[in-house]
């Protein structure tokens, strides 16, 4: 039995007006910013009035597992992988957008990179806006599968006003710690997870909470330190694998104090297996990074909340003097 329309002047009557759609524009694009980009541009079919909102959003979520059938792991099919590359294009062309509005925040999380041709285009778009937070996860197999941008590859005053930083799976050039200063100048939060790092030192001077948690399963693959040069500083964590083959130290800049960090978390985890672990002899690569997390703690006088985990070896750590430490 079909069920006769109800006329809007009744509809307000039973109280079932459209009130969401009587709020301003900045609550709307408040909103459609809480959700997924293919459910945003999903709301320009419910009315006349919705159906420009989504393209000034201040806040763009791409998300690749909005396209994943439920139960259903990646590789995306043919039609699933279409229809995000030409959502993800369409939110970031310039010709649809607002390029003159900067963005509160820009999130793109891929978890297939078997198509991966579009991947640093759109990192270079999202930038392109000048986003106050970026979040870009890559939960791939495919290693190197997103990069970074080199600063030569960013448009002017791209990363300008980014003040949060959050990198998962990233391939990182060498010169990305040393650009970051120039690229992020008013840079506070940079969390950087299971990305393939090759620099060796980063610096910003404005950084106020960093996070660096290393991959395991290519630890042994970094030959030398990571230099920190943070003098704001005031929350750390380190998640840092080590073994006979190889450490992955990290040391501040010129053994200097970081005077302002008061809240620190350092997690070091032993990849040897049992056998290697029970033996007598440390191998020196192993020696030398617990040596090196030693000199790191004394370089952190002044925190106030300390976790630490994994500081289990007992060490000689001064042979001539036969000192030994429990790390």
């Amino acid at each position: 039995m079909e069920t006769a329309a109800v006329p809007s002047s009744k509809r307000a009557r039973l109280g079932g007006s459209d009130r969401l759609s009587d709020l301003p524009d900045c609550l709307l694009h408040d909103i459609l910013s809480l959700l997924g980009c293919r459910q945003a541009v999903r709301t320009s079919a419910l009315s006349r009035r919705w159906r420009q909102l989504w393209r000034f959003m201040t806040c763009l979520n791409i998300d690749q597992r909005e396209f994943q059938r439920p139960g259903v792991p990646p590789p995306l099919d043919v039609c699933q992988w279409d229809s995000f590359e030409d959502m993800a294009d369409s939110l970031l062309s310039s010709s649809i957008t607002a390029p003159s509005a900067p963005l509160d925040a820009f999130r793109l999380h891929l978890v297939d990179g078997s198509r991966k041709t579009a991947f640093d285009r759109w990192i270079r778009r999202g930038l392109a806006r000048r986003p106050a937070a970026v979040d870009i996860h890559y939960g791939c197999a495919y290693v190197g599968g997103v990069c970074w941008p080199d600063t030569s590859r960013l448009a002017s005053g791209a990363t300008c006003r980014l003040t949060r930083l959050r990198l998962f799976g990233v391939q990182l050039s060498p010169s990305f710690g040393r650009d970051l200063d120039d690229q992020c100048p008013v840079l506070e939060d940079l969390h950087i997870e299971n990305c393939r790092e090759d620099f060796c030192y980063v610096a910003s001077p404005s950084l106020k909470s960093f996070a660096l948690v290393s991959p395991s399963d290519d630890f042994y693959y970094r030959c030398s330190a990571l230099v920190l040069a943070f003098p704001r500083l005031a929350s750390l964590r380190l998640v840092l694998p080590f073994g006979s083959h190889r450490g992955y130290p990290v040391v501040t800049s010129k053994n200097e104090v970081l005077a302002s960090l008061v809240q620190a978390s350092i997690c070091i985890k032993d990849m040897d297996d049992e056998v290697q672990r029970n033996r007598r002899v440390m191998k020196p690569h192993k020696l030398d990074f617990l040596k090196s997390m030693c000199n790191f703690l004394a370089c952190i006088p002044n925190v106030r909340n300390l976790h630490l985990s994994g500081f289990t070896t007992t060490v000689c750590i001064n042979s001539s003097s036969h000192r030994v430490f429990e790390i």
